[in-house]
């Protein structure tokens, strides 16, 4: 009895050993900086833009310069129809900041409005990353801008370049 109990037990054991190794998730996570299948897509595309604290309200930022990896010569400020830009990575460049800054990392609507996505506390003369393992997803029609806090001295500009891919709506 205690044989045929130890030999059942060795067999379900076995059986669920196996179908453990070959069990497949039918759902697929995707995550923003992952590679992507062949079926998806999606552009990689680079950007570049300012946070400079001479800039004063009503706007106090530019627009970024967005361009897809290949094919550098054609940018875009704003989301193109029927796509979404997936921010994934944000570079700052602080050498030409005298002072210890806050910048703000938002986008900006068509009616140039700021929707701030973040904010980062910088030091001058430095370099920063913000890796974003979701990304944040800016609509057809949006665009991306930065700005520093208010009160410093003028002429302090932050270099951002951001990296992420366009994807369909």
């Amino acid at each position: 009895m205690r044989r045929t109990l130890l030999l059942v037990l060795a067999l379900l054991f076995g059986f669920a050993s196996g179908a453990l190794v070959h069990f497949e998730p039918d759902t697929q996570v995707t995550q923003a900086q992952g590679q992507f299948s062949n079926s998806d897509n999606r552009i990689l595309i680079h950007g570049n833009g300012v946070a400079n604290s001479s800039k004063r309200p009503p706007i106090p930022w530019e627009r970024f310069s967005l361009y897809p990896a290949n094919a550098q010569r054609s940018s875009f400020k704003v989301v193109p129809p029927g796509k979404t830009f997936i921010v994934t990575d944000v570079m700052y460049n602080t050498r030409l900041a005298r002072q210890e800054l806050t910048v703000n990392f938002g986008k900006v609507t068509p009616e140039d409005k700021t929707w701030t996505l973040f904010q980062i506390y910088l030091k001058p003369g430095g370099q920063e990353e913000t890796h974003l393992c979701t990304g944040y997803a800016i609509p057809a029609g949006y665009g991306l801008g930065a700005w520093t806090n208010a009160g410093l001295e003028p002429d302090q500009v932050v270099q951002i370049a951001v990296t992420g891919y366009l994807i369909d709506q």
